[in-house]
């Protein structure tokens, strides 16, 4: 059976799934149209669009004419006959003779139509790419391989660096000319045979159909059927791909020993297990991403909770589809648009903003990765793309000097580098970076203008420089704009300077001419295949089988319709009881997760032998809710709370809290005091983290209490939401898409100061005394945050039969029990190996029998439990309170006061000094 709970949120859900099944589609259906009826952008733009979905290796062979005429082991020399010629042969027919009695017909086949799909005869498009199956391809001109060698570009010397900053420092470098719309002539950083066979080539399928040049590339492109793998799009894995190239400096992986793979087993039926929760948070960066492949493979990668992402893209219908994040959750991912709301990357003011949000977000210290994927449409001027994308080739640069921190990494996609405006651009970020790189890897299709420049190391010196002087050149190129001037920056900095560096001149045009050359060639394939429909690479599914395994991604599939708002059949739907069975090792009946643990009491720290130090067994948090702590389950779809005998899913506020995650939590209301009167936040209540299970499918149940909190904490900095632009009172998010969008304020979700015994003081100076509503009323200040503070909860940190004593002679504590006496003294070293620490479910769930074992032992005369509550509210029956437990120089009516406390750990290090003397 159910309970209310559970039945309550199937009934809620279901008309919602429903609808947003609705939307979804319709959605889809409508992106999908839009991709169809547009240009020929894949060839030449971006090529992320999903109108063709081939994850798989086609199923059918390669065709092959004349298949029957060719035998094992022989070398066919002679052109083999086509379906029509066999035909005619065995009807009589003769090479050089006709058909009929006299030899008087034709002598040769009726041609095949050239006529392609509802184009008129005589369509230029038809002659360009006539049918004509006796078309094959030569496989022999091309390289497939898997692995991919990339290079660095020579580094600049330090002192050339400083020479190009110093000129940076006005604006004479900045060259503002008429307007060019023409590639044809820029032979600079390339040579103009090379250039023009590429334009040409390109030149044939502006008179092919939309139908015809994807058909030809799906079949043509040796790489085609990797696609999307288990991602969103094709985006995800081309981050994938350049990670593994680039020997991983994208996610900072640790490769030794291939330990990182534990955390997404490449394996089937391998747990994954967070080997990185002692790492520090990885901070990236989405500039013009959406839908977001690049952010959901970054996410997936580092696993877990290790990192959090800022995305900023236009808004509309590119705009970043979290709801499509299945890899994983897109909790740990923030989106922002800028002080406009528009996502526009070109806007100074936007840009500025940006800069000020990312700082924000990650104390100032900037990501660790920056990524950029800026592409519009360029129908009927694919040659000229390079011009028309100069401004965004500039701001995505120029963004990556304004939030990637000292020694972090950006990769960013451009086209076409044929112009001196491009090459300049180049040129200043190697001053900017330690060491750059220009390549084209095997997942970008080969027959478009597509490559990336990947920046290691930011030298923040010099990046200072050169992003003030690019800020000036993005705000003159707006300018112009603005005025609908004819002019436009030519030039970043002089010609004669970048062709007097010669091994950068030598690189750039060796790069240049090599990617043309390959495009050409590639162009010159998806020709062929189109004339030959019969065609296919016969190692696209051999390439995508290694390909995945080169790159340590796992060879599966998305699930259909496996999006998060639009989940199918077969996607498992948990409720809270299957998500604390699946983690906890209790059996226990809802009773047992709402019982009480005792009150705290000055004889939990007292003990009989003199060498105990039974206060370090405690660790205390501050209570901000009159209410017990409360367990809380996320399964993905809802998040449930234990109150009042079963599970109540929070549904009047949002909680950001990813699937599989056990905590224990304190509602707190976040309050600001304003001269003597206190201010009550109208926001959702805070969520408090007391003690952690399971962190977004992470089980941290057994570690030591002090771990759990540690790790809790990185877990809440990954969710943690930066202040809102407009409004910096506010922590907003974007709830839902398009028309149906709208800015909530979620729970804000914290992580409770943990202290010792020993830290009495310094929590007692974080508390103030305050009057509300004519009562005393103490206020905490935890962090950035105030709160009420209600009570304090203990959590013993080794389990109930062990004590801790200290080691005279090895200056340390350690444990001993009356139960385990042949396991004798155990140090703290091996606390851990030897499972002494309370569990998460030791100090949480109190069943039955921990209720007998906890009596056994209190008549035992050792009052040791696992958690207690030290309750501050007043009491209308005796002024015992507040008040007293502050300020009280001793017990209060035999009730503890935090003088007491400090009396009683006074007298407990007395104890063990006179052991140790």
């Amino acid at each position: 059976m159910t309970d209310r709970g559970d039945r309550k949120h199937i009934n809620s859900t279901i008309a919602n799934l429903a609808k947003r099944r609705h939307e979804d589609n319709a959605e889809m259906y409508h992106e999908e149209r839009v991709g169809f009826q547009a240009s020929k952008r894949a060839l030449q733009q971006d090529d992320d669009e999903e109108d063709l979905r081939f994850d798989e290796p086609p199923t059918k062979k390669p065709l092959i004419a004349a298949e029957d005429d060719l035998r094992f082991g022989e070398t066919q020399t002679k052109k083999p006959l086509t379906a029509a010629e066999r035909m005619m042969a065995s009807m009589g027919y003769k090479e050089g003779e006709g058909l009929g009695k006299n030899k008087q017909g034709i002598q040769e086949p009726v041609a095949l139509s050239t006529q392609r799909g509802r184009t008129g005869l005589g369509n230029q498009a038809g002659k360009a790419v006539a049918r004509d199956f006796n078309e094959v391809w030569d496989e022999t001109a091309e390289q497939k391989t898997v692995e991919e060698k990339v290079r660095w570009l020579a580094n600049i010397e330090e002192g050339k660096r400083q020479e190009i900053c110093n000129k940076l420092n006005d604006d004479k470098w900045m060259v503002v000319r008429k307007e060019k719309k023409m590639i044809d002539d820029e032979i600079d950083f390339c040579s103009k045979t090379v250039l023009t066979e590429m334009i040409e080539a390109k030149n044939v399928f502006d008179l092919m159909s939309d139908k015809d040049l994807r058909e030809a590339r799906t079949r043509a492109n040796p790489y085609e059927t990797i696609g999307s793998a288990f991602f969103q799009n094709r985006a995800a894995m081309k981050t994938a791909n350049m990670d593994k190239i680039y020997d991983w400096i994208l996610s900072r992986e640790n490769t030794e020993n291939d330990r990182f793979l534990l955390k997404n087993p490449v394996e089937e039926g391998q747990t994954a297990q967070n080997i990185d929760r002692d790492e520090e948070l990885f901070y990236f960066a989405d500039v013009c991403a959406g839908p977001g492949g690049f952010s959901e493979y970054m996410l997936w990668r580092k696993a877990f909770y290790n990192s959090k992402g800022f995305g900023f893209t236009l808004a509309g219908k590119d705009d970043f589809k979290l709801q499509k994040f299945t890899a994983s959750s897109a909790f740990f991912f923030e989106t922002f648009y800028g002080t406009k709301e528009n996502g526009d990357v070109m806007d100074p003011e936007n840009i500025d903003s940006l800069e000020d949000f990312i700082s924000r977000g990650t104390d100032g210290k900037g990501v660790h990765l920056m990524m950029a994927d800026g592409g519009f449409s360029v129908e009927g001027q694919e040659n000229i793309q390079e011009i028309l994308s100069k401004r965004l080739y500039l701001c995505q640069l120029l963004v990556s000097l304004c939030i990637v921190r000292e020694g972090g990494n950006f990769f960013c996609k451009l086209f076409d580098i044929f112009t001196p405006f491009s090459i300049g651009l180049i040129y200043l970020m190697r001053v900017c970076y330690d060491s750059i790189s220009l390549h084209k890897p095997h997942t970008s299709r080969p027959a478009n203008s597509e490559r990336y420049i990947t920046c290691k190391g930011l030298r923040r010196e010099y990046a200072e420089v050169v992003k003030n002087y690019l800020k000036r050149v993005n705000r003159k190129m707006d300018e112009l704009k603005n005025k609908g001037s004819k002019d436009d920056v030519m030039e970043l900095m002089p010609l004669d300077v970048i062709k007097s560096d010669e091994i950068f001149m030598d690189e750039i045009i060796e790069h240049n001419e090599h990617l043309a050359n390959r495009q050409t060639m590639y162009l010159r394939k998806y020709q062929s295949f189109a004339k030959n429909q019969g065609q296919f690479d016969k190692d696209q599914g051999n390439l995508r089988e290694e390909c995945l395994r080169y790159w340590q991604v796992p060879n599966r599939q998305r699930p259909r319709g496996g999006d998060r708002g639009n989940r199918n059949a077969n996607t498992e739907r948990l409720s809270p009881h299957a998500v604390f069975g699946k983690y906890s090792p209790k059996i226990c009946s809802d009773t047992d997760f709402g019982n009480q643990f005792p009150e705290f009491q000055i004889k939990l720290l007292q003990s009989p032998i003199p060498s105990n130090i039974s206060y370090e067994e405690y660790r205390f948090v501050s209570l901000g809710s009159t209410s017990n702590p409360q367990l809380l389950i996320s399964t993905g779809d809802s998040v449930f709370f234990f109150r009042n005998g079963h599970f109540e899913q929070i549904t009047n506020n949002y909680a950001r809290i990813p699937e599989n995650t056990v905590l224990l939590i304190d509602w707190a209301k976040e309050v600001k005091k304003d001269g003597n009167k206190i201010q009550i936040s109208r926001d959702p209540e805070v969520i408090r983290i007391i003690d952690a299970a399971v962190l977004y499918g992470d089980n941290i149940a057994d570690l030591p209490y002090e771990t759990r909190m540690k790790t809790a904490q990185k877990f809440v900095k990954a969710l943690k939401l930066v202040r809102n632009w407009k409004f910096r009172t506010k922590r907003t998010v974007q709830q839902g898409w398009g028309n149906r969008a709208q800015q909530i304020t979620p729970h804000l979700i914290t992580c409770a100061q943990t202290y010792s015994l020993n830290e009495l003081d310094a929590f007692r100076s974080n508390l103030e005394e305050t009057k509300h509503e004519r009562e005393l009323t103490i206020l905490n200040k935890e962090g950035n945050f105030t709160f009420f503070n209600k009570g304090l909860r203990f959590t013993r940190i080794i389990k109930q039969e062990w004590q801790m004593g200290w080691s005279k002679s090895k200056q340390v504590p350690y444990v001993h029990s009356p139960e385990h006496q042949k396991m004798g003294s155990i140090l703290v070293e091996q606390w851990a190996e030897k499972a002494i620490y309370s569990s998460f479910w030791d100090c949480v769930i109190l069943t039955k029998r921990d209720r007998m074992k906890m009596d056994e032992m209190v008549r035992h005369n050792n009052f040791a439990v696992q958690s207690s509550i030290w309750s501050w509210k007043a009491c209308y029956r005796t002024p015992y309170g507040p008040d007293k437990i502050l300020n009280h120089p001793e017990e209060f009516e035999g009730k503890a006061t935090l003088a007491s406390v400090k009396s009683q750990i006074e007298k407990t290090d007395a104890s063990v000094q006179r052991v140790r003397d």
